[in-house]
């Protein structure tokens, strides 16, 4: 009887550690994802190296190969013109959590404008997946041009919804300069004569540059735009997404600019201190050459 209890007894321990052996190898194998499901680079250089993290959720006791599949049919860069990986096989080191995949971009295949993306797969052992993480990614690449404050010197064609109401005209022609040491655009006389209006861009963030009135500033006079006067007689501009409006949430109107493309976008507030806000105007400065310039002050637009 004794005999018999002890061979149970070594037979549940020899069946418990088969389990428990079992439990710690596929522990060991580690679940791996993506750190995000999507991911934004603004590529500029053809030397600049992205790089995107690949995660081990479970601890793992040697080192492990991870597969990086493109897929192309849900691609719109293609690998070798548009984008390259440093490899497609990973190696996460033992013990270790994380590993990252490299990526650039060649800007010089790019259009002016492009944003291109592409799809990423883990291509391992469904085993090492989990469905709740990552195992795609989608990689959007956009051409981004480096910042020159410079880009904002010179002519620009300023169309303007303010124009087209109070103006008689969609466009005019204004001429810029800039402040270089605090990356500011000033636009002389932007709708009426004396009045400069000073715009300062941001550089930090090279996929979404902002621009944005450096405070708010006097347009223009009220007999000028109106021929007569309202409240103090001075027409103010100020930057939409910082001010409050009683009907209507303008923290959505972001001004921005394209360097690459050589314009600006200004959402802007008109109002007159005390007596009101005239609307919101949408204005697009779009720099051209001196040659350009000179034509259309010849000819008109």
């Amino acid at each position: 009887m004794k005999k018999t209890i002890l061979h149970s007894l070594f037979i549940l321990c020899t069946l418990l550690s088969v389990g428990c052996n079992k439990d710690k190898v596929e522990v060991a194998g580690g679940i791996y994802h993506f750190s995000a499901d999507s991911y934004a680079f603004g590529v500029q250089d053809s030397e600049e190296w992205f790089e995107i993290p690949i995660i081990a959720t479970l601890p793992h006791s040697e080192a492990r190969n991870i597969g990086i599949e493109v897929v192309a049919s849900e691609s719109s860069a293609i690998e070798g013109v548009h984008f390259s990986l440093e490899s497609h096989t990973l190696r996460l080191k033992a013990d270790k959590e994380e590993c990252k995949l490299r990526i650039k971009g060649n800007p010089e295949s790019f259009e002016v404008g492009d944003i291109l993306s592409l799809k990423l797969r883990l291509a391992v052992d469904d085993k090492f997946l989990d469905q709740t993480t990552a195992s795609e990614c989608e990689v959007i690449l956009q051409r981004c041009c480096p910042f020159d404050i410079n880009r904002f010197d010179g002519y620009a064609v300023l169309t303007s919804t303010w124009c087209m109401q109070y103006m008689n005209s969609d466009s005019r022609l204004v001429h810029t300069h800039v402040d270089a040491e605090d990356n500011i655009v000033v636009i002389e006389d932007m709708f009426y004569d004396g009045y400069d209006i000073r715009v300062k861009l941001e550089e930090g963030d090279r996929l979404n540059p902002i621009a944005a009135l450096t405070e708010t500033q006097i347009l223009g006079s009220t007999g000028e735009a109106f021929g007569t006067i309202y409240g103090d007689g001075k027409i103010l501009i100020t930057e939409a997404k910082e001010y409050t409006a009683e009907n209507m949430d303008l923290s959505g109107y972001i001004s921005f600019y394209s360097m690459c493309e050589g314009f600006m976008m200004l959402y802007t507030i008109m109002y007159v201190d005390g007596v009101g806000e005239i609307g919101l105007f949408g204005n697009i400065l779009e720099w051209i050459s001196d040659d350009e310039a000179e034509r259309i002050m010849r000819e008109g637009f």
